[in-house]
């Protein structure tokens, strides 16, 4: 029987989350590993009625796992609906998801050469418990940890409702964070690509099967997201619908960019609806490091953050968007000429632009800097 695994996004690779958080910290992260071991089978029992079996080590993992923790496990399900489920839920309809399917008795035969799985939380030979035990040794070794590169495929014991009711089970990635991946196009391993336009129709449909949020997540916070999907409305707002601004060739920033109305805008009407980007805000001295080491970055926070001084005087914060990539309309303002007022006004408790008087189609939106920005340090403009 394969195995399935859902996801948002068909370009996202098979790493564990464990080697996605801590990529950079490649001789570290098995001592992380150990520590958030150590920390959440520590504290989890005041917190769950849920006890390990006589192998702690594996049924504590599993359960970290379904609680979010880091580890080196991927979740698959025995169920097609289940992993087709995961891909779509979350996915807004603009990007394509995927169904990863993988044949773990294959896998299993190549790895420790037996066409069988192994569930390591039930009773085994101590062949089988020997070899598993290389995969999840015993946190804080004395000796270097050596993982096998390969990752395995493995049975989990239904210690939680969730595990039962996902159908689940796990492969466990050794020291190769692209162990899956390199298998990919295998005959073990397969990916289904799902559509963005087919995504909202299929969504419909596992809900027709009687797949939803309370069938993957039995309890009232599942319920709770059942009942509001259900009555949510799917229709997604056209890309035109309340854009009334576009960025072109600046009138007053030479050779630059700015922002122009493309319709007549009223007195007071808020600028840049569904504009969702957050800002990140960024320490001075991190941002004056990056530009020492490349200094064609400097342009990017010379030209485009909020700048907020230290209150001793000292270093301050730049916001930004959460990356320079995903920079919006909102981001390309300029100043107005001097001598001439702005026609837009910000709210600096939000960052939220609106129409400071009647803009008529054609015109270029400028805004008061000041009023929402501290001038930037002299180490930037010179």
């Amino acid at each position: 029987m394969p195995w399935f695994r859902g996801h948002q996004r068909a370009d996202w690779t098979l790493q564990p989350r464990l080697y996605r958080d801590y990529a950079k910290k490649r001789r570290e992260k098995l001592r992380i590993e150990d520590e958030i071991r150590e920390e959440f089978v520590v504290r989890a029992p005041a917190l769950s009625h849920i006890r390990p079996s006589d192998q702690p080590d594996w049924d504590w993992y599993f359960l970290m796992q379904h609680s979010g923790a880091p580890t080196r496990l991927l979740d698959w399900s025995e169920g097609a609906l289940i992993g087709l489920y995961f891909a779509v839920k979350d996915n807004p309809g603009f990007y394509d998801a995927a169904v990863w399917v993988l044949d773990p008795y294959k896998l299993n035969e190549r790895v420790v050469g037996k066409q069988e799985l192994i569930c390591p939380t039930v009773a085994m030979d101590w062949k089988d418990q020997k070899s598993l035990k290389r995969w999840l040794p015993e946190p804080f070794a004395k000796t270097e940890k050596k993982l096998p590169s390969q990752p395995v495929p493995i049975l989990p014991a239904h210690v939680a409702q969730r595990i039962s009711s996902q159908r689940s089970c796990f492969t466990i990635h050794g020291s190769d964070p692209n162990g899956l991946d390199r298998i990919q196009g295998d005959d073990l391993l397969i990916k289904i690509v799902i559509p963005a336009c087919s995504v909202a129709t299929i969504r419909k449909e596992l809900e027709i099967y009687g797949i939803d949020e309370v069938t993957i997540f039995p309890d009232l916070d599942g319920l709770g997201r059942c009942v509001s999907a259900r009555w949510k409305a799917e229709r997604h707002a056209p890309p035109h619908e309340a854009a009334c601004t576009r960025i072109a060739p600046s009138k007053i920033h030479l050779g630059g960019v700015g922002v122009f109305a493309v319709t007549d805008i009223r007195k007071d009407t808020p600028l840049f609806c569904g504009d969702n980007e957050e800002m990140l805000w960024i320490d001075e001295s991190m941002v004056k490091s990056a530009c020492q080491k490349n200094p064609a970055i400097r342009l990017f926070y010379r030209d485009f953050p909020v700048y907020k001084k230290g209150r001793d005087g000292k270093d301050g914060t730049f916001g930004c968007p959460r990356n320079f990539n995903r920079l919006t309309v909102s981001w390309y303002i300029n100043e107005p000429k001097r001598g001439e007022q702005p026609n837009v006004y910000c709210k600096e408790e939000t960052y939220d632009f609106f129409a400071l008087k009647n803009i008529k189609a054609g015109d270029e939106l400028t805004v008061d800097y000041s009023k929402y920005s501290d001038e930037l340090p002299g180490w930037l403009t010179k």
